[in-house]
């Protein structure tokens, strides 16, 4: 099932699928999928519970195998692309919460994310650059166990930009926040675009926070993935 965004796209900045079989336990989210779209500004990845949205997004990071088929992010496959991924899994990790915000933006900025070292600057002060870039300063040296989910999920964000990705995908970045910390979230994510020039695909139900932001929906549906510009 093949779908190609509509705008003259360049494999080196978005995602290709070239006959894509992907499983999840007994669930096929895909069968014999094609797909070439850019990821520039935001793209939406949607579909129903159980789909398998963080399933593929695990795939374009090579932690899920594929059963036929390649994905390229960027032109590169999965191994090779993570390396200039940022990742934020749905939930923010519940270990070592007495430990402060800032502490996890360390370790992420030391490469335990992939396990490879990032000492760009020294440690401390990119994991401060990185807080403040998601307003996350605050309360950069309160326990994480302290912090509400909107809180969280800035110092999630903040893991998730060490290394200086040039893609965000961000698994349910707006779960569990309130009206306002959903505005407050998506006002984030679009300043992070525009500043840093990245492109960022997440997933979300909350579809009516997002209304006029993404760029482009993804649509997984049926084994396939269909296109909305």
């Amino acid at each position: 099932m093949a779908d190609t965004e509509k705008v003259c796209c360049q494999p080196e900045r978005g995602l290709v699928l070239r006959d894509v079989t992907l499983t999840a336990g007994s669930t096929c989210v895909l069968r014999d999928a094609s797909l070439t779209v850019l990821l520039s500004g935001m793209t939406l990845l949607s579909g129903r519970n159980g789909a398998g949205k963080s399933t593929l997004l695990r795939a374009m990071l090579g932690l899920v195998p594929l059963q036929e088929g390649e994905i390229l992010t960027h032109g590169l496959p999965p191994a090779q692309a993570r390396q200039h991924i940022g990742y934020m899994p749905q939930s923010v990790t519940d270990a070592a919460l007495l430990l402060p915000a800032v502490s996890h933006v360390r370790a992420a900025v030391d490469g335990l994310r992939w396990g490879l070292p990032l000492h760009l600057r020294p440690r401390r002060e990119e994991a401060d650059r990185l807080l403040a870039l998601t307003g996350a300063s605050a309360f950069a040296h309160r326990p994480l166990g302290l912090l509400s989910g909107g809180e969280r999920q800035r110092v999630g964000l903040a893991q998730a930009l060490a290394g200086n990705p040039d893609l965000l995908l961000l698994d349910e970045p707006l779960a569990a926040l309130d009206h306002a910390g959903q505005e407050q979230t998506v006002r984030l994510l679009e300043d992070l675009t525009d500043r840093l020039g990245i492109g960022i695909v997440l997933t979300s139900h909350e579809t009516e926070a997002l209304s006029g932001v993404v760029t482009r929906v993804v649509q997984l549906a049926d084994g396939g993935l269909h296109v909305r510009v």
